[in-house]
């Protein structure tokens, strides 16, 4: 397609007095990664809740492929091929890792509540089921219960039970949270390798990540666009320092 797979034109959504989000203009193309940073408070978070129909905004639109769906409830986002993860785990601790999947696989698809339907028989669901956790890494572990994992392994089954759902669009919301090095690098490793075939939406803190994967960035303050552009054009904007106070980029990034 032509244009971008996902945009917004005036998107706004104020609590009380307090506006999250003001008059935000977006676009993300696919085999993107556009990353949101900004301080805390910025409405990052917020923005991705209006994108994934967490949130119905108080003004603005969301456009999917030229259509707009500011109005759909975040399922029929989600059937659409948005999908999203969290900032805290979202996983269901006592099942396995093919049964988080298996289940969110399933709500892809048009006869989602058939869940007397044997498992067995049901050959696609079972196949996107085993593709999702191999391509994060989690093949050999599909029987283990989620409980037992560590969190930086719960963290990719929650990016597993994501592709399950055969999105286009990703929203990340803070992925490496709480990993270490060597996980942070897997989860890393892995943007890299679904952004040519998705568009990524990406909250993240740690700046030295954001920089090494990010094709464009957005910078946020106070809920609206302080400005976007590459990598190298955030790095060097007089208006991205200012509103920092300072040569470097340290921003934090929970919302």
């Amino acid at each position: 397609m032509t244009g971008p797979i996902l945009s917004t034109k005036g998107l706004s959504i104020s609590f009380g007095g307090l506006r999250a989000v003001h008059n935000l203009d977006l676009s993300v193309d696919m085999g993107e990664v556009h990353a949101i940073i900004g301080p805390n408070g910025a409405g990052k978070t917020t923005m991705i809740n209006l994108l994934s129909g967490d949130l119905l905004p108080s003004a603005g639109q969301v456009f999917h492929r030229g259509e707009d769906i500011t109005s759909l409830p975040a399922h029929r986002v989600a059937r659409r091929g948005i999908g999203r993860s969290y900032q805290i785990t979202n996983i269901f601790p006592e099942f396995t890792c093919r049964e988080n999947c298996w289940l969110a696989a399933r709500s892809r698809r048009e006869t989602a509540m058939r869940f007397f339907k044997p498992s067995g028989r049901d050959k696609d669901t079972a196949e996107n089921t085993l593709e999702a956790l191999e391509m994060t890494g989690l093949g050999d572990q599909a029987d283990a219960p989620a409980q037992a994992m560590s969190y930086g392994e719960q963290r990719q089954l929650e990016i597993a039970m994501l592709l399950a759902l055969e999105p286009e669009v990703l929203l990340l919301d803070e992925p490496l949270a709480g990993l270490g090095p060597n996980e942070s690098l897997a989860v890393i490793d892995l943007i890299r390798r679904l952004a040519p075939d998705h568009a990524i939406v990406l909250i993240e803190h740690d700046m030295d990540a954001v920089f090494s994967i990010a094709d464009r960035l957005t910078v946020m303050v106070n809920g609206e666009m302080l400005e976007s552009g590459s990598p190298a054009q955030i790095r060097g904007s007089d208006k991205v320092r200012q509103a920092y106070l300072g040569d470097e980029l340290e921003m934090e990034t929970s919302s």
